[in-house]
């Protein structure tokens, strides 16, 4: 049910593009630029929000129901403490934008695109915390539904609201932004009505049963901050990459671009496996049966490698035909291209069975609430490893975009090995402490 879900939510940037295609070259360039700047809120966002179901997790596990109330209350108070700086980056981004040596009529675009995002930013917060939340207690197919319901809402409404269908006005590339916000809005009071008719989840809305419960504000922070700023320098990481391929060629950049769709779409799964981790990991700490994790972290980590090799044979076997998606293979201009984006695909097939290892330790060491040393474990992966090395490789010894990608191999085999052996150090040091030792 997660990977369905990031596969749902993934599938908006598609059809998001095509909207903006038909708009025009402008608007598609307006849109890519706030697609980032929203894209990096939301992953870091994401990443702070995703504490929630670390704790709740974990308080499941030990069947502390009062606890879990307690966090559902604060975690909602952090999405809304949130809401304004969010809202008040992407109103004022511009000159942000500007300073960046964006054009002018391109960050015009962009702000009207952003003005019109920064009104959903609220319930899109809620709907992160009360994901998190059903996905803490492992229900993950409730998350599922809402999502199978928010996707085709939100494409139909930019539809509507950019070509201006059913005699409304066309609102071009403000409309996407409109009909994402009233799409987040719609499903998330949806969303909230069902929590609060379940029998189910019903007595977790009981707030002022939980106030005399200690606060889980500053640990939400404290467990989340990391994974948001580890999220947003890895965002970062890849903007640097790709800055690093248009210095090399434009047909590098080209065929690095058509690379990363694919990777996004791959990390979807991988980052799905490593939360499903993150939780059953959760539960077996929450219950003290700290032996288990060992269990769960094994499974995921064969499964994430079946997983990702499969996707790695169509990369290596088949990559003209998914390269053929995005380029046409057959003329001569685009050759360049294809020769290289074959590369790059064969490359980040490796490169994402690596990740999939990489995805289970971080997801079992977010359960363990280790996030800080996970933050630490990636940037010294990607800035520290997988930089030097791609540079060295493509500019030293000339391999170029070749060399890029294989430093990035080489720093997720790093970042792997760091993680897994910090993942069996917390394993056998909660083993070994007090608190475990007859269950040990």
């Amino acid at each position: 049910p997660l990977a369905l879900s990031g596969l749902l939510e993934a599938s908006l940037g598609f059809s998001s593009t095509a909207f903006l295609a038909h708009l025009g070259q402008t608007e598609l360039a307006a849109g890519a630029l706030a697609s980032w700047l929203f894209m990096t809120l939301m992953v870091t966002m994401w990443g702070i929000l995703t504490a929630v179901s670390i704790s709740v997790a974990r308080f499941y596990g030990a069947q502390n129901h009062v606890a879990i109330t307690r966090t559902l209350h604060d975690s909602l108070l952090l999405a809304a403490g949130l809401t304004i700086p969010a809202m008040l980056l992407l109103e004022y981004a511009a000159p942000i934008l500007l300073l960046l040596g964006q054009h002018k009529p391109t960050v015009a675009l962009a702000r009207v695109y952003l003005h019109s995002l920064m009104w959903g930013v609220l319930p899109d917060f809620i709907m992160l915390v009360l994901q998190q939340f059903v996905i803490g207690l492992g229900r993950t197919r409730v998350n599922l539904f809402f999502i199978v319901l928010w996707v085709p809402l939100n494409i139909g409404l930019n539809y509507i609201l950019i070509f201006g269908k059913f005699n409304l006005p066309a609102l071009g590339i403000a409309g996407i932004g409109w009909g994402t916000s009233i799409a987040f809005w719609l499903t998330t009071l949806l969303f909230l009505i069902y929590l609060l008719l379940s029998k189910k989840y019903r007595p977790y809305f009981r707030f002022k049963m939980a106030q005399g419960y200690a606060s889980q504000l500053k640990e939400l922070i404290k467990v989340g901050l990391p994974m948001g700023i580890m999220y947003c320098q890895e965002i970062a990481f890849f903007m640097a990459l790709t800055l690093l391929m248009g210095k090399i060629s434009y047909q590098a950049l080209a065929a690095n671009q058509i690379t990363l769709q694919y990777l996004w779409q791959v990390s979807v799964l991988t980052g799905a496996l490593g939360q499903a981790v993150t939780v059953r990991v959760g539960h077996k700490v929450g219950a003290q049966q700290i032996g288990h994790c060992k269990h769960v972290v094994t499974a995921g980590m064969y499964l994430a490698v079946c997983v990702m090799l499969i996707i790695a044979m169509i990369f290596w076997f088949f990559p003209t035909t998914i390269i053929a998606i995005d380029l046409n293979v057959h003329a001569d201009i685009n050759q360049p291209i294809l020769v290289l984006a074959k590369q790059f695909l064969a490359i980040c097939a490796l490169f994402q069975i690596i990740e999939g290892i990489r995805f289970i330790a971080f997801g079992a060491l977010r359960s363990l609430k280790d996030t800080r040393f996970t933050l630490y474990a990636s940037f010294f992966m990607f800035w520290g490893v997988a930089l030097s090395i791609g540079h060295l490789l493509a500019f030293h010894f000339n391999w170029q975009g070749k060399g890029l990608w294989l430093g990035l191999v080489a720093g997720a085999v790093c970042g792997a090995v760091i993680m897994q052996l910090r993942f069996w150090y917390k394993i056998k040091q909660l083993l070994e402490s007090k608190n475990y030792v007859q269950m040990g």
